[in-house]
């Protein structure tokens, strides 16, 4: 299984996924990391300085493709982890098969391993309604 886990220094779980450093996706196998690739954040449009103009076209995220280099970028994984975003990245994220999940969970590593064994504790109320 691949997990994403959005980070500014590639050790800790960072906050807001649209403004993230960069994304570090594991490969889990048997219970333990077997491959480990960070994936700089060059997609998200608040990184490249294209926040207005993605949450202002007429087909942005009311058709889901206002985060759609953001899809494409995760496309092999199967959940994203991190620590708070908006509403509308994580309704694009579960409309593409793409597990978002919120969590206060300090280190990535961490974080990857306890959701491949289903005990990663999630924070649905660190979702961000206000945009």
């Amino acid at each position: 299984m691949k997990i994403a886990v959005a980070t500014d220094d590639e050790v800790m779980v960072t906050g807001h996924v649209g403004r993230c450093n960069a994304f570090i996706v594991y490969t889990i196998e048997d219970d333990s990391i077997s491959h480990k690739e960070v994936r700089e954040n060059t997609f998200t449009n608040h990184k490249r300085q294209n926040h207005h103009e993605e949450h202002h076209q007429g087909e942005g995220h009311a058709h889901g493709h206002g985060h759609s280099n953001l899809i494409t970028a995760l496309a092999d994984c199967e959940a994203l982890i991190f620590k708070s975003g908006g509403w509308r990245v994580v309704e694009d994220l579960k409309t593409n098969n793409i597990n978002p999940i919120l969590t206060d969970e300090p280190i990535a590593d961490v974080a990857a391993l306890k959701y491949a064994k289903g005990e990663l504790q999630t924070k649905d109320d660190n979702v961000c309604n206000s945009h």
